[in-house]
């Protein structure tokens, strides 16, 4: 029985860049998208041959409130 395994999403990040007054490029805001993709694998890398059943978790981008 597994004890505990990884989440991969696929995605993409998309940023916007604007030219600050010496002229360069900045980032001024970025969003994270997360794809339908997902593998599941153990803590070693090995592919799951299925996804366990667990709560979902939003993806907000943020480390989770105990690793702060």
């Amino acid at each position: 029985m597994i004890e505990k395994f990884v989440k991969v999403s696929v995605g993409f990040v998309c940023q916007t860049f604007e030219r600050d007054a010496d002229g360069k490029f900045i980032c001024t805001e970025q969003a994270f998208i997360a794809g339908d993709e997902c593998t599941y694998e153990d803590v070693d890398g090995e592919p799951l041959p299925e996804a366990p059943q667990y709560a979902y978790q939003p993806y907000e981008m943020v480390a989770p409130p105990d690793k702060l």
